[in-house]
């Protein structure tokens, strides 16, 4: 008998509570509509009018009352105040941890009555044409799709607490809390939870409890529950703060949390939360349904983590019936003190979960928009679901390789800045975990004092960023430095990169071309024993014809000096141009279009070819060309018998014939360049621009122009094969142009994409 009495004492004093404290039921994210007018950070602005009038039509209505296994809503998370209007007024003009005081906000008037706005991290809402920083108790809290909506207690806020039979609660009264983090959830995010039938295999019953986020920071509170099963699905479901940006996410996002509430009264929903849930479930299912949540949640974690390459000690964990600080009884639950829970972990502290979540949630946002970084999450959760492994190489390498430029660009730094100022506490050591990822997944050791320097290319051939060797010399150029003050891979520089591994030059101002970046050069500093970039004006760069023609002033004229097209290995005096060949000099005929051109030759058919394939490209319809027998390509060869015995025995003609150019080597087989390029210019090219109008086409051999671009150049240009393996590439060479006044001046051309090739 005494038992009845109690219990019937037990439901009048829990209904007595709950229609005085909680007289009002949020609804159903269906039916709330919310308005924020003014908001500075809310994605969605809409006019107060406009709420008002959904209500009225029943669009924001609140939720009903219906049978014992229906819905249970309950109003929480926010702090209520009783303050007047001038208390109201008075309690937001205090400055704020930034400075923000009362005049900064916008005015507070009927028309944006109810909203929020979100300043400095600190949270304030127009009521009563005042701002202020507590929710009265005449007010009611709603949301839905992320927007929050305060409605003055009346008409339109027909609420009725749902009742039901005390007999089968097993805690009452309960008050749970914490934050929804993915970024900090915003206000006007919703926060459901959905009790789950232990007796049917954990599948969603129909008793869901639902609060408001109204904070800054994204804390909730579900206050005075009523629960039947220590087993729980949460959902947070709003916009949030996106840590790359610093700013609101433009789109909702939904994260889900499993939660086991035996013995405990606050959990946190957040990224980990999310990709843990599934295989939480999982594991309860593979023990037969007889396990509790709580018992699998450590190695769920654990599981997670490790798909990211993150390791933070080992747990365990006992059992513990429905209860535990509730004292209803069960078997008691020991925890080891190294044990976490994902619903554990949030974004803010010092400890390394903390790290470990911001982490995981930086690299997932990097994945793209919150609709991709979610699809992205749920691909990987369903994998790690099965064994606890991420075994889709691919996804984990095209995540990496989107934390990877993340890192490079600077973006870890950035995302600490955003994050410190937000003020919501102390941003952990995030970033090693988030290099750890994708060094590891692009197959890098740990960078530390012994490989300090070390540059590597990535080796994952499943990244986008795969080279199969370090100088491989078409594909990414990107490479990557074991810092030697951070112990950090990062990004190297084109030095660092097109320099390593040269080691010490072999005298001072040496030229070598990058390792990479062959295109470029470095020179050899003899006083400091390293290697650096050049200094403005210390090597010239090749220019396109197209350009060198556009320059070419009124009154001048220019003569360009070329090699021939691409050849067949014919190098006979009868050799032909490749198909190829003829289409490159083509696409060079192109770029003269509408000029006057005197064309010139050597005696060599390959010269020729090339000459009347750059007619085509330029329009004309047959060509009229000199044969110029010192463009043959001896003109700096003195003794032909021991030019050949050079070559055969040194390296061949391109080694010969650059150290001769750069280093005035063999000078018992050539003439003196300077000597002999003044002679050149003289003999050769001064007396025929007489039949130039404006330009003029010459087509000669590599033997020529390679001296010929070092004298006009001074050895600016480089064309040092014997050092950078660098020669003259097909249709490149040097523009003569004369000036009004008869003086000249010299710049080396291209006419393709570089003006050298690298053998």
């Amino acid at each position: 008998m005494w038992i009845r009495w109690l219990i019937i004492l037990m439901t009048l004093v829990w209904t007595s509570c709950d229609t005085v404290r909680y007289g009002s039921v949020p609804c159903d994210d269906d039916d709330c509509v919310a308005t924020l007018e003014g908001d500075d950070d809310n994605p969605e602005k809409s006019s107060g009018s406009e709420s008002s009038k959904e209500s009225k039509d029943g669009k924001s209505g609140s939720s009903t009352s219906g049978s014992s296994t229906s819905s249970s809503s309950h109003r929480g998370g926010f702090h209520r105040s009783s303050s007047s209007k001038k208390e109201s007024a008075e309690n937001v003009k205090g400055s704020s941890s930034s400075g923000t005081t009362v005049e900064k906000l916008p005015e507070c008037t009927a028309a944006n009555e109810g909203s929020a706005y979100t300043m400095a991290g600190v949270q304030y809402y127009c009521i009563s044409g005042s701002w202020s920083k507590e929710i009265p108790e005449t007010y009611d809290v709603k949301c839905s799709d992320g927007i929050l909506d305060l409605q003055k207690i009346g008409a339109n806020s027909a609420y009725a607490a749902e009742i039901e039979d005390n007999a089968n609660y097993r805690r009452t009264g309960v008050s749970i809390k914490g934050v929804a983090q993915k970024g900090p959830f915003r206000h006007g995010t919703s926060l459901k939870i959905v009790e789950l039938d232990s007796a049917m295999r954990l599948a969603e019953s129909k008793r869901t409890h639902e609060t408001c986020i109204v904070s800054a920071d994204g804390s909730f509170n579900f206050a005075g529950l009523n629960l039947v099963s220590p087993y729980v699905k949460a959902e947070a479901k709003g916009y949030y703060r996106d840590e790359l940006t610093g700013e609101n996410s433009s789109s909702l996002l939904a994260l889900n949390a499993v939660v086991d509430l035996s013995s405990r009264d606050s959990f946190n929903v957040n990224i980990l939360t999310h990709l843990a849930a599934p295989r939480v479930l999982k594991l309860v299912q593979d023990a037969g349904n007889n396990q509790p949540i709580g018992s699998q949640s450590g190695r769920a974690l654990s599981d997670v983590l490790s798909a990211f390459g993150i390791s933070l000690g080992g747990s365990s964990s006992g059992y513990s019936g429905f209860g535990g600080r509730s004292g209803f009884g069960g078997r008691g639950q020991t925890t080891s003190s190294s044990q976490k829970s994902a619903e554990d972990l949030a974004l803010f502290g010092s400890d390394d979960y903390n790290a470990a979540l911001l982490a995981v949630s930086v690299m997932l946002q990097s994945y793209g928009s919150a609709n991709e970084m979610l699809a992205f999450a749920n691909q990987v959760a369903t994998d790690i679901q099965g064994d606890g492994g991420w075994g889709d190489n691919s996804s984990k390498a095209k995540l990496a390789d989107k934390v990877l430029m993340l890192d490079a660009e600077g973006g870890l730094e950035k995302i600490r800045q955003n994050l410190e100022g937000w003020n919501l506490g102390s941003v952990p050591d995030f970033e090693k975990h988030v290099r750890n990822f994708w060094t590891k997944t692009h197959n890098f050791e740990t960078c530390g004092s012994m490989n300090a320097g070390q540059v590597k290319h990535v080796g994952n051939s499943q990244s986008q960023y795969f080279v199969s060797y370090y100088e491989q010399p078409n594909g990414p150029k990107i490479r990557f430095i074991c810092d030697r003050t951070t112990k950090n891979w990062r990004v190297a520089t084109d030095l660092e990169k097109d320099t390593y591994g040269l080691g010490a030059g072999d005298y001072d101002g040496q030229v070598k071309s990058g390792k990479v970046n062959q295109d470029k050069s470095y020179i050899y500093d003899q006083r400091k024993r390293s290697w650096r970039e050049p200094q403005p004006g210390e090597i010239v760069e090749f220019e396109d014809v197209g350009s060198v023609l556009k320059k070419v002033a009124a009154g001048e004229k220019v003569i360009f000096i070329l090699r021939h097209a691409e050849r067949t290995d014919d190098t006979g005096k009868n050799g032909h141009l490749t198909d190829k060949g003829k289409k490159q000099s083509q696409s060079v005929g192109e770029k003269f279009k509408g000029e006057d051109i005197y064309f010139a030759n050597s005696t060599y058919l390959r010269s020729y070819e090339t000459c009347s394939n750059v007619a085509t490209g330029a329009g004309f319809s047959a060509l009229v060309s000199d044969t110029i027998p010192q463009l043959d390509g001896d003109w700096f060869v003195k003794d032909d018998s021991k030019f050949e015995n050079y070559k055969n025995n040194n390296g061949g003609g391109w080694v010969v014939t650059s150290e001769y150019a750069y280093k005035g080597s063999y000078p018992d087989a050539y003439y003196p360049l300077q000597t002999r390029g003044e002679e050149f210019i003289t003999e050769v090219v001064k007396p025929r621009f007489e039949k130039v109008n404006k330009m003029a086409v010459w087509i000669s051999h590599d033997m020529l122009v390679v001296p010929l671009v070092a004298f006009c150049t001074e050895g600016k240009a480089n064309l040092r094969y014997f050092d950078t393996k660098q020669w003259i590439n097909y249709l490149a060479g040097v523009a003569i142009i004369m000036g009004a006044d008869g003086t000249l001046r010299y710049v080396p051309v291209k006419g393709l994409d570089s003006g050298t090739m690298t053998m």
